[in-house]
């Protein structure tokens, strides 16, 4: 067994993770209702807790002290991430915004992130993580970042008109074509 250094445990790292997990959360706020935004929010985090709950068990390191503790703060950090990595990947992918597959590419973009930032936070541990052992919580990490943003896809969609946007055709607002 691993003497581990349970960064996600310590008090700084959740401090750091909240207030970028706020800010992200403050950017999507300017365009998705708040329903959407406690959805996102609460299933990432249960999803990420669950998941690093597994994950402790696979790299077979003790926690010390309350688990509870490091659960949430290892999903705070995990909710920063992936919001973190799923706007680097709109900022990406925004020149194809209209094509069909710009979901497509934010999900898997967001899954690469997620996997590499996995993959380099082995490198945090006090002692040395094999690298077969990091890639495979990479790769673990990269799946289940790309199974919860494909289930929370359509709570990212923003459903309603941006100020300042043209006025859409729809039946909301017909064009007076009258005589």
């Amino acid at each position: 067994m691993q003497e581990p250094l349970l960064l996600e445990s310590t008090w700084y790292v959740a401090l750091v993770a909240s207030v970028v997990a706020l800010v992200m959360l403050l950017r999507l706020a300017r365009t998705l209702p708040p329903q959407n935004l406690l959805l996102i929010a609460s299933g990432l985090l249960a999803g990420e807790a669950v998941l690093e709950f597994f994950m402790l068990q696979y790299s077979m390191v003790t926690v010390e002290g309350a688990m509870w503790c490091y659960l949430a703060g290892a999903a705070l950090l995990w909710l920063a991430v992936i919001l973190f990595c799923q706007r680097l990947a709109r900022l990406i992918v925004q020149p194809w915004l209209r094509a069909g597959y710009f979901w497509h590419w934010v999900i898997a973009l967001t899954a690469i992130f997620a996997g590499v930032f996995q993959f380099g936070w082995a490198s945090f541990s006090p002692q040395p993580v094999p690298v077969t052992r990091a890639a495979v919580m990479a790769g673990i990490r990269a799946g289940t970042t790309a199974v919860l943003m494909l289930g929370l896809v359509p709570w990212f969609m923003r459903k309603r008109r941006l100020p300042g946007s043209p006025a859409s055709e729809f039946a909301q607002e017909p064009e007076n074509k009258a005589q």
